[in-house]
């Protein structure tokens, strides 16, 4: 204790050194934090409603060619940007709702890239219909939390570093057409089947990322798995004075041995994949195919709304149930964020529970970047969420009415 109280007693001897240190690292955080909030709020979106035949033939690798359009509008944040002019990434936001047994698929987008959306659409699926509409989560926020109407929603993250992948549409695809499994066909049948005074939204928000960090380490973890050596990347600092050292090292004794520099070391052996168990393959594959596509960092956000006399745990429960196909005991797996769910614990449960759900509902309506994200690439995002194939039997879930079609060629011109 008495070496604690020294320690503190010369830190507080000192405070005119770190303190003003601290103060100025925390006035940059709240002006950049409120530079960003007054961005956003001059941002403006714009709310779409897809509709889709109900014949459709495509897989998601349709949905994987739009998400690698819409990655074109990455923006290079410079110095001035982030801390004079408080420049965010902007973000889409892709959901599935389900209201009152009805299914729609919806849009989130600034309004500058609303065309750039709509062209990646009609370039995968021509017949698409697509509308602007007023947002749903308004109207249901506006119901709950009160006595006649509940909430209760979550957040998802990943179990393991990004660079692990989550269970994609290759896999639930087969040889034979008529076997062919949809994902989707899961979230729908639960959307299609609630009640009047019943409401579950799910909410996909991502945006492009050129981060490398995440793919680096992913190539440091396939190196590790087929015994290639890898060396830890070292500071400038250290390859400078490394490099002193070594040539110093050399000069000395140079005359007895002949100098051995950095990049003339022995032959290193070369690893084999035959050498690796069919498991350490399956892995060293998976992660190089994640990290050689396109990438987005994303949130999932979900929620289930309804009436408390019909309010029932057991459609969050599916829900949180149907995201479990994508995990994988080798890869990754997506859990639950506890700290961004709408439930408490005691002291003072309820209390808490009401504050947490208007808080998580507000989160919904803003679509805000939450505080925990992930990283998924393009075949991720196509696999989580993408039109339904036309195995999916959907009677709920609105389509396109009609197909367009030419104009018969002996139609008469006035």
């Amino acid at each position: 204790m008495d070496i604690f109280y020294s320690i503190l007693s010369i830190f507080l001897k000192i405070w005119w050194l770190w303190l003003p240190v601290v103060l100025v690292a925390f006035f940059i955080e709240l002006w950049v934090t409120y530079l960003k909030i007054k961005a956003l709020k001059a941002l403006k979106w714009t709310f779409l409603e897809v509709k889709v035949s109900r014949d459709i033939e495509k897989s998601p690798k349709s949905m994987e060619q739009i998400f690698s359009g819409l990655h074109g509008v990455i923006t290079s944040i410079k110095f001035l940007d982030k801390y004079w002019k408080g420049k965010v990434q902007e973000w889409f936001s892709f959901e599935i709702a389900g209201i009152d047994g009805a299914v729609y698929f919806f849009i989130r987008t600034p309004e500058q890239f609303r065309n750039l959306v709509e062209a990646q659409i009609h370039a995968q699926y021509p017949d698409a219909e697509i509308s602007e509409v007023l947002d749903y989560a308004g109207p249901l926020a506006k119901k709950t939390p009160s006595k006649t109407y509940d909430v209760s929603g979550g957040e998802l993250i990943l179990e393991k570093d990004d660079y692990y992948p989550i269970r994609t549409y290759p896999f639930f695809e087969e040889k034979e057409e008529e076997r062919r499994v949809d994902p989707m066909a899961s979230f729908l049948e639960i959307l299609s089947k609630l009640k009047p005074g019943e409401n579950i939204f799910i909410q996909y928000l991502m945006k492009p990322t050129a981060e490398k960090e995440w793919k680096e380490k992913g190539t440091e973890t396939v190196n590790k798995l087929v015994g290639k050596k890898v060396e830890k990347k070292k500071k400038w600092y250290e390859n400078f004075f490394g490099g002193i050292e070594e040539f110093i090292r050399n000069l000395l004794i140079a005359a007895a041995i002949y100098p051995i520099w950095g990049g003339a070391t022995k032959e290193e052996s070369k690893s084999s994949m035959s050498n690796m168990s069919p498991g350490e393959k399956l892995i060293a594959e998976a992660i190089e195919n994640k990290i050689s596509k396109l990438a987005f960092r994303a949130s999932i956000r979900y929620a289930y709304i309804a009436r408390s006399d019909i309010f029932s745990r057991a459609n969050m429960a599916a829900i949180s149930g149907a995201f479990k196909q994508f995990n994988t005991v080798n890869l990754n797996a997506f859990k639950a964020n506890n700290d961004a769910g709408t439930s408490a614990d005691k002291p003072f449960k309820k209390r808490r529970e009401f504050l947490k759900k208007q808080k998580f509902i507000e989160r919904c309506v803003n679509r805000a970047w939450p505080k925990k994200d992930f990283i998924l690439n393009i075949e991720e995002l196509a696999t989580i969420y993408h039109y339904p194939i036309l195995t999916v039997l959907t009677p709920t879930m609105r389509h396109v009415e009609a197909k367009k079609a030419e104009p018969p060629v002996s139609l008469p011109v006035g």
